[in-house]
């Protein structure tokens, strides 16, 4: 005989989750850049931006009204790219000009913003159609 526990998290606990675990990166991020003299404060600044910008994106993923397993999906792109540009911010170089792991970070982004303003206006579409039809 087997037994399954499922869990359910709404979305408040979500959010408070999503909220709590970027403060924590964040405290985390901003002790290593105290910590280690080799992580100049430019790339604790850029990384930082990158896990708030991550955390941003995660709230509005369970903001918009999405079918459980794409929201789920998303759930699991969003933090995988956040980690790829937290990655590429903590080890790029310390300048702005000709740094190609900022050009890198500067596509992932826009990608990020392209895609997600692509599931929305699908959503919006989507919503208006459910509306025409019923």
């Amino acid at each position: 005989m087997s037994s399954t526990i499922t869990i359910f998290i709404n979305h408040t606990d979500m959010k408070r989750i999503i909220i709590f675990s970027c403060l924590v990166l964040l405290l985390a991020n901003l002790l290593f850049g105290i910590v280690l003299s080799a992580y100049e404060w430019v790339n604790v600044l850029i990384s930082s931006s990158i896990i708030v910008l991550t955390g941003i994106f995660m709230l509005l993923i369970g903001i918009l009204p999405l079918k459980d397993g794409f929201k789920a999906s998303l759930y699991v792109i969003y933090p995988a790219l956040g980690f790829i540009e937290f990655m590429l911010s903590a080890f790029s170089p310390d300048r702005i000009k000709d740094n190609w792991a900022m050009i890198a970070l500067i596509l992932l982004v826009a990608f990020q913003i392209i895609f997600l303003g692509s599931v929305f206006c699908i959503v919006i579409n989507s919503l208006k159609c459910d509306n025409i039809v019923s």
